[in-house]
């Protein structure tokens, strides 16, 4: 009989074992056939999702090119204007109307030699708008057609524009002659082309073609550079791919042109740029060929392999899974083994949130009263009955947490950081974290609690010292917004001290009338009416509002600028802002002016403890979306570059202040705009000088 039974429980054991491994096999079938099938089709849809990304970036860079360029001509083109409008022999045949004796067709061919702009044409307007010397034809006459110069008072400035004329599209840079006084006698005008522009972007591989809008055709009678045309729409680069032209003609222009973005057509990705003349109508557009083998889609390439790779490693990490799933034996009595609860170092129960299953011996080192569990249990049968209310959302009490009970919430909520307060047998108050086991064992949880009553006291410590800085803070910047305000009433005040001693002294020898007395109030009230703007200035400045609003870079820089005008001056600090763009930024104007004054609160510290006053410097620059402030005070040492993000860290010289300066616009920038920062020492020359120091950029790209 006992034979009998040991082979009958063998053949169940075999037979169990056997029935594991075929559904061990299954299971990985039917899990690699579904994985086959989402790997293809997540493969599928990120192909799609990057090549379009890629497509929108490139067509992004096209178009930020293209503009570039453009600017950069038309800048070049002003700087030409504005050299060649100083000839005196220009404003002296101008004057006598020598018109003869123009004669700039030397200029341009040395101009046209010397750089890569190789059709330079040189125009001079009278007083009366009329075109009395063009460079490239001996026509002369009205321009009243042109639309950016249909005023006289179109000529009286210096300006550029992008239009239309009777031989071509051009980028048109004037600027005025007047005489010493100040009598307008005509204008000098620069035309340049778009070959040039179009040459560089060939070198990037992008192949444009400048298309005129046909609205210009009725006054474009002489075209010189380029004589092709579709229908009304005219080529106005010279070097136009012939290919690429012939291809517009074939599929029609309005195609183009009015493309919104950019479109993928046969191996070119196809994008326009839109030229407008000042009065923001459609000039021409210069549609830019790309083609797509000349497009890094490497990426793509790599979404297959990785995304290959990963769902082979999931396979293998789902197999094992499944493997070690059948073959475990018993997790409940290992899970509850009384050996390894007693070996944790913090109080770990078993419980289902409404009574203890099991604890270690922690717990009864915490409550020594009770001699073993069964007698904790009679008294407080779950340990949530021990917890203290702090009316703290993070502490857990023992409460109906929507239907579930203290253990079921925080179980589901893992990803948050709960925390209990717990009074010992010495009725002092401890705090713990409070930790849950991943799994439930038979609807029970382990629980893990951790002493953090140290971490809670030096928590609430380092907040008394914080509020104590923060305190020594609101204290100087108070001192400072007096000597700004004492600054800019110094010179107000002298004036009304200087009106009153004038008034009494004439009212000493009888020579005191009427219109003195009213003339003298008007100096004093205006001068009055200064003080108060000051005051509503600095006011306005200090203005804690946390309203999320768009606000523009530059001026609110200048406005931290502007309050540390005295400061400056009073320490022989030199500021510079340079900047040649603006960026609008969502964010509380307070809070970023607080940001910016902490860090030039830190440069001045620096620089008045460690630099002569004949190098004090503090340079700020804005450009490509990245902002650069950064100072002369010779910089920090390189281990400690890693810790200015701690709060109240501070260096010998005081560079950080009280240590929460930098620490607060790290946290400002990161975590609340979640733009990058960067903290680094630079050498650099400023006016012959070499000069170190701490440089902090903020990208805001």
């Amino acid at each position: 009989m006992l034979m009998h039974w040991i082979k009958k429980t063998k053949k169940k054991i075999i037979l169990k074992k056997k029935r594991n491994i075929f559904l061990i096999i299954l299971a990985f079938i039917v899990s690699t056939f579904f994985a086959i099938i989402l790997t293809n089709y997540y493969i599928n849809k990120k192909q799609k999702e990057l090549l379009n990304s890629i497509y929108e970036s490139t067509h992004k860079n096209i178009f930020e090119k293209t503009q570039n360029l453009i600017n950069d001509k038309q800048n070049t083109s002003l700087a030409i204007a504005i050299s060649l409008s100083k000839d005196e022999t220009l404003y002296t045949h101008l004057k006598n109307k020598d018109f003869e004796k123009l004669n700039y067709v030397k200029i341009a061919k040395l101009i046209e030699t010397n750089s890569k702009y190789k059709n330079i044409w040189i125009q001079i307007f009278d007083s009366n708008l009329n075109s009395v010397y063009r460079s490239w034809t001996n026509i002369r006459g009205s321009l009243n057609f042109r639309p950016d110069l249909k005023k006289i008072e179109a000529l009286k400035n210096i300006s550029t524009s992008i239009s239309a004329g009777l031989f071509n599209i051009g980028i048109r840079a004037r600027t005025p002659i007047f005489d010493e006084n100040n009598n307008f006698y005509g204008a000098l005008e620069v035309v340049t082309h778009f070959d040039s522009i179009t040459e560089d972007l060939v070198k990037n591989n992008i192949s444009p073609v400048v298309i005129g809008d046909k609205s210009i055709r009725k006054n474009l009678t002489n075209p010189l550079l380029s004589k092709l045309f579709i229908d009304d729409y005219y080529i106005a680069n010279e070097n136009v791919d012939m290919n690429l032209y012939k291809y517009i003609k074939e599929n029609g222009v309005e195609k183009y042109i009015n493309i919104d973005k950019f479109i993928i057509e046969n191996g070119y990705l196809i994008s326009k740029y839109p030229l407008f003349d000042e009065n923001k109508k459609n000039l021409a557009y210069i549609i830019n060929f790309m083609e797509l083998k000349s497009i890094n889609l490497e990426n793509i390439k790599h979404i297959k392999i990785q995304t290959t790779l990963g769902t082979v490693i999931a396979l293998i990490i789902i197999f094992t899974a499944i493997l070690v799933y059948y073959l475990r034996d018993i997790k409940y009595q290992n899970s509850k083994n009384k050996i390894l609860l007693n070996s944790q170092p913090n109080i770990v129960i078993i419980t289902n949130g409404k009574e203890i299953i099991d604890a270690n011996k922690q717990l009864l080192k915490f409550f020594p009263l009770v001699k073993d569990l069964e007698e904790f249990k009679k008294t407080h049968i779950c340990i949530c009955n021990t917890f203290e209310d702090l009316e703290k959302d993070d502490y857990i009490i023992n409460k109906d947490y929507n239907g579930k009970n203290w253990v079921e919430y925080i179980f589901e909520n893992q990803d948050k950081n709960f925390k209990v307060a717990i009074r010992n047998s010495e009725n002092k108050l401890r705090h713990f974290s409070v930790k849950t086991s991943n799994e439930k064992i038979d609807l029970s949880v382990i629980v893990t609690f951790i002493d953090v009553t140290n971490e809670i006291l030096q928590l609430e410590k380092e907040k008394n010292e914080q509020r104590n800085m923060f305190q020594q803070s609101k204290i100087n910047a108070i001192e400072n917004t007096l000597n700004s305000i004492a600054h800019h009433w110094r010179q107000p005040l002298s004036v009304i001290s200087t009106i009153a001693s004038g008034m009494k002294l004439k009212e000493e020898i009888k020579e005191l009338n009427t219109k003195e007395i009213l003339l003298s109030c008007d100096k004093i009230i205006f001068n009055t009416k200064k003080l108060s703007n000051t005051i509503e200035n600095f006011s306005n400045f200090f203005e804690k509002d946390k309203t999320i609003s768009s606000n523009s870079l530059v001026e609110m820089v200048n406005n931290v600028i502007l309050f540390y005008e005295t400061i400056f001056e009073e320490n022989s600090i030199v500021c510079e802002f340079t900047h040649n763009e603006d960026f609008i930024l969502s964010c509380s104007q307070s809070d970023f002016s607080d940001s910016i004054l902490n860090i030039i609160e830190n440069s001045i510290h620096a620089l008045v403890n460690n630099k002569n006053k004949e190098d004090r410097y503090i340079l700020i620059n804005f450009s490509n979306k990245v902002l650069s402030i950064k100072d002369s005070a010779d910089g920090v040492e390189e281990d400690v570059l890693s810790k200015i993000y701690e709060p109240y860290f501070s260096t010998k010289h005081q560079s950080f202040g009280v240590g929460l300066g930098l620490f607060t616009v790290n946290e400002f920038f990161t975590r609340n705009l979640e733009f990058e920062i960067e903290f680094k020492n630079e050498e650099f020359e400023y006016k012959n000088k070499k000069l170190k120091g701490l440089n902090i950029n903020i990208n805001f790209n």
